[in-house]
């Protein structure tokens, strides 16, 4: 169970999870959905708008990861494309930083593309509606940094989005940190020199190549 591995983990203290029932502003926890490298994420609903959410922590409260989730909530927000996931809110509670946002039932499109073997056209009609998405990105100034099938979400609807902004940046990234997915990264990338919106679009095309 995710319970199971993440208590197996070191420093477990900023990785236990929160009950189910327990309050996080407005929202009420009702499971976790999963665990990343930095962050958890849990299953909740709102009372005021009758709707589950999806609310996203990071694993260590303190420094760089709490900035990161904030700038992450931050350039979301930026945008509004039925093929990006939604960000609804920003809140602390339990000494935690929570960005609340659009649950979307279904799975990823690394999943579903490993799941059996799909027709080309429906992949290609896909990763053209999440291109949308991350066209509507880049047009915002905002650079992804980390695409690959597995932060695209494929709802039950049949609609792609793209998702997990965590390494996103504003225009060109030269901070000179190698970050991203090695094996989607364009070589810019992987040297830590600057990138902007031609190394996401390298990313999409070994996506889309896979």
């Amino acid at each position: 169970t995710l319970e199971a591995r993440l208590s197996a983990q070191p420093t477990a203290s900023h990785q236990v999870l929160l009950p189910r029932g327990t309050k996080v502003g407005p929202y009420e926890l009702l499971q976790p959905l999963g665990a990343g490298g930095m962050g958890l994420v849990y299953e909740a609903f709102d009372a005021r708008l009758s709707r589950r959410v999806a609310l996203k922590c990071v694993r260590d409260p303190k420094g760089d990861a709490r900035a990161q989730l904030q700038r992450e909530a931050q350039l979301m927000a930026q945008l509004a494309h039925p093929n990006v996931v939604s960000v609804y809110d920003l809140l602390d509670a339990h000494e935690q930083l929570f960005m609340a946002m659009e649950l979307v039932p279904g799975t990823t499109l690394r999943e579903w593309l490993e799941a059996e073997r799909r027709p080309w056209q429906r992949v290609v009609d896909l990763f053209l509606e999440a291109g949308a998405g991350l066209a509507a990105a880049h047009d915002a100034g905002i650079i992804h940094g980390d695409i690959k099938p597995a932060n695209i979400l494929l709802g039950q609807d049949g609609r792609p989005r793209v998702t997990d902004f965590g390494l996103a940046s504003i225009g060109s990234d030269s901070s000179g940190t190698i970050r991203g997915t090695r094996a989607y990264m364009s070589p810019e990338q992987t040297e830590g020199a600057p990138c902007d919106a031609r190394s996401d679009q390298y990313a999409f095309g070994v996506s889309l190549y896979e």
